[in-house]
């Protein structure tokens, strides 16, 4: 017989955790908006989910996975951890790069393997809230990411109209812009990491059945100026639409939505948005043997960057250079550079140099057996995900996936959080198929 006072507190813990957890998600897109800089921005969601953390340990809480994902999340977490500890004793047969750091290179390789440790918790307690109800805390979610999308929506059309905009304690100033004006970042530090959070949490919309919601948040993904992030749009779109774009009573509708599209495209494609913000991102010469145009520095940037991280992994294969390290070998590993103006931008001087783009970024920093372990676990995700009917959080995945060739780090708690809905409705379709189990 249980006693009284152990129903009240299992009553009132179980109260805590579900508040806890709604703070968290609904104020997960606040990463730089409500913010407060003690050395770093200390946020909303990042202290609910530490909170909720110690209370899982209390409460001696466990939490479900299905036995796939628990293996590779394992092997992930020992890859990383090898990979952080030798590295932070390893010599280097040379000189490695000198930078401004925010905790030093040993504490900045440190932060980011808490940060790591802190989005696995993020996934581990999203699965179990969303077995309790997914529905609710999704709602959540998605009214979270509503009202970062209307304070998206009042930077970048004030900033356009050259009006004064209030920016919200925490935020950087000026925040990131298109042309030193219009504001491009909503709540978040860039553009890229909003726009993939909008995408995500329009899946999650749609997942719900909110549709104008999902919508309304695609269209936001304007705001960011995410050339991938917009392209993902219309994969989502694509995909979360191919059962009945292409069936017969649909087709005069997807038609006419094509040639709407097909003219928008036409107007955009002569303005010099498109020009600087697409063409030159996409087709500009990377040839860099004589002087480089200014449309090709964005290109040549990214793709220098990307080669010399690629390069630091290869020479690095096993464990990486560790957490947060690519920045100090930038430069052993950077291709030449002709162009002596061009030459000058790429040093960087004293500034922190990452991949961006995830794929090379878990490559390059932990080594092969993390970078094999982590596409393994996008694929079980994606095998997770087949259970959802709406096929939104596939159409999600795959976008995900795509953003991530353009994203600054694999440890943004949103992405692992998003993780956790496939999982958990895996895992609730499986409960229902074998309800002895």
């Amino acid at each position: 017989m249980n006693h009284p006072h152990q129903n009240i507190w299992w009553t009132w813990s179980e109260s805590l955790r579900h508040l806890l957890y709604g703070g968290f998600v609904f104020f997960m897109p606040f990463t730089q908006a409500l913010t407060f800089n003690i050395g770093f921005p200390l946020k909303f969601s990042e202290l609910f989910l530490i909170m909720l953390g110690g209370l899982y340990i209390i409460l001696h809480r466990r939490v479900r996975l299905p036995g796939m994902l628990t293996f590779l999340l394992s092997m992930l977490f020992i890859a990383i951890t090898i990979s952080l500890v030798v590295n932070l004793s390893w010599d280097y047969p040379y000189l490695l790069r000198g930078y401004a750091t925010r905790f030093g290179y040993t504490g900045d390789s440190l932060a980011k393997y808490v940060y790591f440790i802190i989005a696995l918790l993020s996934l581990f307690i999203s699965v179990d809230i969303f077995l309790t109800d997914r529905r609710g805390y999704v709602s959540i979610w998605v009214y979270g990411s509503m009202a970062a999308a209307v304070y998206a929506w009042y930077l970048t059309a004030f900033s356009a109209l050259r009006l004064p905009v209030y920016l919200l304690p925490g935020m950087e100033n000026p925040p990131q812009t298109i042309d030193g004006t219009i504001i491009r970042c909503g709540t978040f530090l860039e553009g890229n990491i909003m726009g993939l959070y909008l995408v995500l949490s329009a899946a999650m919309a749609f997942y719900i059945k909110k549709v104008r919601i999902g919508i309304f948040l695609l269209a936001t993904v304007i705001t960011t100026f995410s050339t991938l992030s917009i392209l993902a749009c219309f994969l989502f779109i694509l995909i979360y639409l191919q059962h009945v774009l292409f069936k017969r009573k649909y087709m005069i509708w997807a038609l006419g939505g094509l040639i709407v599209l097909g003219i928008s495209f036409y107007f955009f494609s002569d303005s010099p948005l498109y020009k600087k913000y697409v063409t030159d991102k996409l087709f500009a010469s990377t040839d860099t043997r004589g002087p480089v145009a200014a449309s090709a520095v964005s290109k040549i940037d990214r793709l220098y960057t990307f080669r010399s991280a690629y390069a630091a992994g290869w020479n690095n294969p096993i464990w990486g250079v560790g957490m947060s390290n690519f920045s100090r070998h930038y430069d052993r590993y950077l291709p030449p550079v002709s162009d002596s103006s061009m030459h000058v931008f790429m040093q960087k001087k004293d500034a922190k140099v990452i991949p961006n783009n995830i794929y090379v970024e878990v490559f390059t920093e932990a080594g092969i057996p993390a970078f094999l372990l982590y596409l393994a676990l996008l694929a079980s995700l994606l095998y997770y995900a087949r259970t959802d009917r709406s096929r939104s959080l596939t159409a999600g995945l795959f976008c995900m996936l795509l953003c991530f060739l353009a994203y600054p780090s694999f440890i943004m708690i949103y992405l692992w959080s998003f993780m956790a809905l496939p999982v958990a409705d895996y895992i609730t379709s499986k409960s229902k198929e074998c309800p002895s189990s």
